[in-house]
């Protein structure tokens, strides 16, 4: 890439990013509520600023007021709302420790999981792929979701958890196996079959299953280890006979056999 492009998307990048307001001197209501709505304008406006100075008035200045714990949990909506995603987990984390009991306890936990997944790195196009940057965000991200889903199964937030944890094992699964064909590629064949291994036993149900196990086979094939290939293939073609890659493992189980 050119460098007067490179330079024109970076640009662009920074003209897109979530830009912050700066903080005003702010003028507190009367009581607990009337900080609390102000606080809650501030943030849908914009001013994320304004708005966690509101809240930290209510929590410290009406710590009995049953808005005081509603301010905390907005404090995390707040850094959430600005994306920072590390501060949010935080903030929802104090909320849960000092308000267990709390209505919004399994909002504030999937909060948690919903900041770890905003967290995972993109896939813009002048950076590696997401599959081959460091997976830190999307494991927390999973470990959080099944936390959740552990703590509220019947929670109103459960189904999109449900959807964003299916994404979050779908991206752990192409991590394994990029590196998996990373060693392929690099005829380390034995490092392949462990990290394609741990793609089958952690994400079963994985789109990429069925690739996974034609790459398995050919592994152990180009190791000789012929009775190891045939089991891969032979349950590729068994227990996913709609797959695109059935043909192929048809293909090679001739092969080895």
């Amino acid at each position: 890439m050119n460098r007067p492009l490179l330079a024109a998307l970076l640009f662009a990048l920074a003209s897109c990013a979530h830009v912050e307001s700066a903080p005003g001197d702010v003028t507190y209501g009367a009581d607990a509520k009337a900080d609390y709505e102000l606080g809650q304008e501030a943030l849908k406006s914009g001013r994320h600023l304004d708005a966690i100075k509101y809240f930290e008035h209510v929590r410290s200045k009406y710590p009995y007021s049953t808005l005081a714990a509603d301010a905390d949990l907005a404090i995390g909506d707040t850094d959430f709302d600005r994306e920072k995603y590390l501060e949010a987990i935080e903030d929802y984390r104090n909320f849960l420790k000092l308000h267990p009991n709390h209505p919004k306890a399994d909002y504030a936990q999937f909060r948690i999981a919903l900041s770890h997944y905003k967290d995972i790195p993109s896939d813009f196009i002048i950076f590696p792929r997401s599959t081959e940057k460091d997976q830190a965000a999307v494991r927390d991200a999973r470990t959080s979701y099944e936390e959740f889903l552990k703590l509220y199964p019947d929670s109103s937030y459960a189904p999109e958890a449900k959807t964003q944890l299916a994404d979050v094992k779908k991206r752990l699964a192409e991590h394994e196996f990029y590196v998996a064909d990373f060693y392929f590629r690099r005829h380390h064949f034995q490092a392949a079959i462990s990290r394609l291994n741990v793609l089958l036993e952690r994400y079963p149900g994985s789109p990429l299953e069925g690739e996974a196990l034609l790459k398995l086979g050919e592994a152990y094939a180009k190791l000789g280890e012929k009775e190891k290939a045939r089991e891969a293939l032979q349950r590729l073609i068994k227990e996913l006979p709609n797959d695109s890659h059935r043909s192929a493992a048809e293909r090679l189980l001739k092969e080895v056999s």
